[in-house]
Order: C-alpha cells, then sequence, then structure tokens
C-alpha cells in the first residue's frame, strides 16, 4: 500500500513539472490581440493563422518556437518586427504581444504578469 502511494505521489509530481506553468494575466492576453491586431494581423493573419507572413499560432509556430524560451520569441519580434519598423516596439507592446501568442498556442493565463523566462508551448 505504502508503495502504490508513493509511486502515484511521484507520478503526479512528474506530471506536474511536465506540464510548463505559464505566467501571464488574462489583461495581458486582451491587451497582446489589440497590439497584434494593430501591429501584426496584415502579415501573420486574424488569431496568428497565417497569411503573407508565416503563421504564430499551432504546429508551424510551435515547430519552430516550441520548448524555447518566449524570450527568443520575444527578442526576435524586437529586432525584426514590424518589418517596416524593426525595434520600434516597447516593452510594454512586446510583453503583452507575447503573453497573446503563446495564449494562441495553447498556454493559458494565471494570476501572474508576463515572465521573459517562460517556455513556449511544444
Amino acid at each position: 500500500m505504502k508503495f502504490n502511494r508513493a509511486l502515484l505521489v511521484a507520478a503526479f509530481g512528474a506530471s506536474v513539472l511536465a506540464c510548463p506553468a505559464f505566467a501571464f494575466t488574462q489583461e495581458q492576453v486582451d491587451k497582446g490581440k489589440q497590439e497584434y491586431n494593430t501591429h501584426c494581423r496584415t502579415c501573420h493573419g486574424a488569431n496568428g493563422k497565417g497569411a503573407l507572413g508565416p503563421a504564430l499560432a499551432g504546429d508551424q509556430a510551435k515547430q519552430k518556437w516550441g520548448g524555447k524560451p518566449s524570450s527568443e520569441f520575444r527578442t526576435f519580434v524586437y529586432e525584426q518586427m514590424p518589418q517596416t519598423a524593426p525595434k520600434s516596439l516597447k516593452d510594454d507592446q512586446l510583453d503583452v504581444l507575447t503573453a497573446y501568442v503563446l495564449s494562441l498556442n495553447g498556454a493559458t493565463p494565471a494570476d501572474k504578469p508576463y515572465a521573459k523566462d517562460e517556455e513556449f508551448p511544444k
């Protein structure tokens, strides 16, 4: 009996560790959607599905960014986007845009604001 309980506790602990917790709020997602529609939607399509630019949601995005720190995505966006004005987005815009893109890829909001060390969903 003790062995089964210990095994159950160990399995539960491993499953919790395997599922990354995301730190961003619903408010950030909502603001991120507004920023996305202003700065990104023309090229990356509605809800990140892709258009002139690559998809930022779904398999294509997860293949490129999955398992990496979201700070790599955030830095890429800062340095490269929008193509007509790289390095023009401010930190507060980048944080909410990153939170929105994480949410498009299955991450759910929490009670803590976005932190740059979040991992992109796989």
